[in-house]
């Protein structure tokens, strides 16, 4: 027995799933120069902008670390199928901004990307 999918299931499958898209992010790409002393200098520049996305919150907690707080959040995130994401790449979403920490690959029927991001204060 097969389970495939024709392309037309597959595209109302990515349809559907962008429906459930309430944002829009911009994929931002880190580039690294060095300053007068050689130290590397990481700046970020928008690669794709105003991809639709959702965000997942799944766990956040705050500790105490030299006498502030410091928050943590860790969400998952929902891109278009077509979306491009690396682990290196941050991604905006109004003015907060998060590391990608994983990007999941090889699923048989690519329908969206997710991502395990988290918060950058």
């Amino acid at each position: 027995m097969s389970l495939s999918l024709t392309a037309r299931e597959l595209a109302q499958m990515r349809a559907d799933i962008e429906d459930l898209m309430p944002d829009e992010c911009d994929i931002l790409r880190p580039t690294v120069t060095r300053d007068s002393q050689g130290e590397a200098i990481v700046t970020y520049t928008v690669k794709s902008a105003n991809l639709p996305c959702r965000l997942d919150y799944k766990q956040g907690s705050e500790s105490i670390s030299g006498a502030a707080i410091q928050p943590y959040a860790k969400a998952t995130l929902t891109l278009p199928w077509y979306a491009v994401l690396a682990t290196n790449e941050r991604v905006q979403i109004g003015t907060s901004v998060y590391a990608v920490k994983t990007v999941n690959a090889g699923q048989s029927w690519r329908v969206s990307v997710r991502a395990e991001v988290e918060a950058i204060l």
